[in-house]
């Protein structure tokens, strides 16, 4: 139950945030609309950005009111618990999506999906990111957990990224110096907030012939994947040595279920919704093959997967 002084927080930072021009704001909004897992309970505060200086001054509104929001893309990678999240959720996709082209550098804000930076790319002839097709998500989450696939990562090809710092004041940061690693880098370590970035890519190449290797690579990763139905991505890392996905099929994790979610008889390293599934129901599905896979194998499996919220 809240107490009166968070009413109270939760009323004045609603209020300052009201005035500044560039942001919508939601109260109780249920966070299951935004995420691609379609679970979890509500925002009791959802605010909705439209451009980088109305996101700055979230920034300063919650340093001042020492509030830690949580920063949501487009929720491909995230687990929200039934009881919703109490205080500030920054919903970026929504509006700082603008991507553009300098030359043989991509610049798009935090919210741009990662589909759309690389068909941006492709049609300017520049390859790079065929690695990123298919990945769901935004690019300030990619930059955040250095997505990657098919050998390839963000970290590759990220020539700067601008952070807002906690006084609203933006600060740029040079991809060689954000200690990327395997899903791990310097802005998720020190809890940066990712405004927009630079992809620099290689130029030269023609339009038609890129945006058919990024198909290519779709339909490859729709053929391995249960794209079709909700899910957060792989759940686990991949284990020194080996793959999630390999060790959860062979403990015979395939088709286990909690309530209505379930292990993908696809791809085991990803759990569905089947349809009215509550983030309850994945998180305990997640520690029972976790589980099964350290009786195994001895193997202890590390989520991918970011969780937030409150229990119901």
């Amino acid at each position: 139950m809240a107490t009166e002084s968070s009413v109270h927080s939760a009323r004045e930072l609603a209020e300052r945030l009201a005035r500044i021009s560039g942001i919508e704001i939601r109260r109780d909004e249920p966070l299951a609309r935004h995420t691609s897992f379609g679970v979890g309970g509500p925002a009791e505060i959802l605010a909705i950005p439209s451009t980088l200086e109305a996101l700055s001054e979230i920034v300063r509104v919650a340093t001042e009111m020492r509030i830690d929001p949580v920063y949501l893309g487009n929720g491909t990678n995230l687990i929200v618990r039934d009881g919703g999240v109490r205080g500030l959720v920054v919903r970026m996709a929504h509006g700082l999506t603008r991507i553009e082209v300098e030359d043989d550098v991509v610049i798009a804000e935090a919210g741009a999906p990662l589909a759309s930076v690389c068909v941006t790319a492709a049609k300017h002839g520049l390859s790079g990111l065929c690695f990123a097709a298919g990945i769901p998500g935004s690019l300030g989450g990619a930059l955040i957990m250095n997505a990657g696939a098919n050998g390839g990562e963000i970290a590759d090809v990220t020539e700067w990224v601008d952070v807002v710092l906690p006084d609203g004041a933006i600060e740029r940061i040079a991809g060689s110096d954000l200690s990327f690693g395997y899903r791990a880098s310097a802005l998720r370590d020190r809890g940066l907030v990712v405004a927009r970035a630079g992809l620099r890519l290689e130029p030269g190449g023609h339009a038609e012939q890129i945006h058919f290797e990024l198909c290519d690579a779709m339909e490859l990763r729709c053929a391995k994947q249960p794209v079709s139905m909700p899910s957060a991505g792989s759940i686990f890392k991949r284990p020194s040595g080996d793959y999630a996905g390999r060790l959860l099929e062979a403990a015979g994790a395939k088709g286990m279920r909690v309530g209505r979610a379930a292990v993908s008889t696809k791809h085991a390293n990803f759990i569905v919704n089947l349809g009215g599934a509550t983030a309850s129901d994945v998180i305990r599905l997640i520690e029972n093959v976790r589980e099964l896979v350290y009786e195994t194998f001895g193997v202890m499996l590390e989520p991918e997967v970011c969780m937030v919220g409150e229990d119901a």
